[in-house]
């Protein structure tokens, strides 16, 4: 197993424990048949009978972005992964699987050392999707995130969040969570580490951005006695937080090489191979044919794009296409039949693509590399 798979496992199980139960109780039994398969070691057969359900599947229908989904979460590699959870978030962005999709690339961008990359990612999340069952998750990366950039005040305000935005039935995420705000000042974690209540509230008064949710009841000690509280809290947050730090899993290398793409390398048209070469009479020799040349010609021709959206209805995708030229890109709609992709620039080799994506993500815009169709 490589040391990728080691430290995107960690960060998932961590990370995510939640979305996979509650993706496990509403997924199709075939989506939980190849969680098995791949849990007992036959991860090719679990892959391959998702590749199955995405292969009969149209791509408009609502199962198609939850296959995408499933295929990612059991992904061999981060690439493979990572390309089906941007194909959601550009392709299928209303689909319940977008935000899951978010806070997973946010932690494969973190796996790689990325957290710039991984706060964009999380802070789309509140953004676009408010009412996100995802957002107390978002909210504890977003922390674990800025921890990490040693920016201890937004850091725990983050966190605070994560616990006001948790329900009863997430204890494991809570408990995470109130074993992270343990790095805070004592104040703000006395704040945040108490359980939810019922009763009245303490007589001291809290941070304005730690408001403590009503839903369990909090121990008599910590509201008869907050300074004692905060003192013990203090001296566990230094012993712990050497701890955290050291089971904090390491970026591997390896990562920052994935390209992500949604093209099936088996699939791509290969050229003709070339007929044995048969010496022909005098009177043919000079019409002997050439069949290798088109093959090579229509593979030039095909090349790269980058692609940035995808809309049911074309009259959108065609408005899009219109500004982005306004811009200055070098835009189009591709395809005849919903989805229609809007797609921007045609690149000889993947490479020249790549460049491309790194120029749109430079303008705030998500897209992937695709491989053109011919024209």
């Amino acid at each position: 197993m490589s040391r990728w798979m080691v430290v995107v496992g960690v960060l998932l199980c961590l990370g995510a424990p939640t979305i996979n139960a509650q993706a496990a109780r509403s997924a199709d039994p075939v989506f939980v048949r190849a969680q098995q398969l791949v849990s007992d070691g036959n991860g090719a057969a679990g892959r391959a009978l998702i590749d199955s359900v995405i292969a009969a599947t149209p791509p408009i229908a609502p199962l198609y972005p939850q296959a995408l989904f499933w295929r990612a979460s059991l992904a061999a590699s981060a690439a493979d992964a990572e390309s089906d959870y941007k194909h959601i978030v550009v392709d299928y962005p209303l689909a319940p699987q977008a935000p899951d999709a978010l806070l997973r690339l946010a932690q494969l961008e973190l796996a790689r050392g990325d957290r710039d990359g991984a706060l964009a990612h999380l802070q789309r999340i509140p953004r676009d999707y408010p009412r996100s069952k995802s957002l107390a998750r978002a909210s504890y990366w977003t922390a674990r995130v800025l921890f990490e950039k040693n920016d201890l005040p937004n850091a725990c305000a983050a966190n605070a969040s994560a616990l006001v935005q948790t329900d009863s039935t997430e204890v494991e995420l809570r408990n995470q969570i109130q074993y992270q705000g343990q790095r805070c000042p004592a104040a703000a974690v006395a704040a945040t580490s108490a359980p939810p209540v019922n009763n009245t509230p303490p007589s001291s008064p809290t941070t304005a951005t730690n408001p403590a949710p009503a839903t369990n009841s909090a121990p008599a000690t910590t509201a008869t006695n907050p300074a004692t509280s905060a003192s013990r809290t203090s001296e566990r947050a230094t012993s712990h937080d050497s701890a955290a730090q050291a089971q904090r899993p390491k970026p591997p290398t390896e990562a920052n090489d994935a390209k992500p793409s949604i093209v099936d390398p088996t699939k791509v048209p290969k050229a003709a191979p070339e007929k044995p070469v048969v010496k022909p009479a005098p009177v043919v020799e000079k019409t002997e044919p050439k069949p290798a040349a088109p093959a090579a010609a229509s593979v030039s021709r095909s090349g790269y794009s980058v692609q940035v959206a995808a809309y049911t209805k074309k009259s959108e995708a065609e408005n899009l296409v219109s500004t982005l030229k306004k811009r200055g890109y070098e835009a189009r709609v591709d395809g005849s039949v919903a989805p229609f992709r809007v797609r921007i620039g045609r690149y000889p080799t993947e490479k020249d693509a790549e460049a491309a994506l790194k120029r749109v993500k430079a303008n705030h815009m998500e897209g992937f590399v695709v491989r053109a169709p011919a024209r």
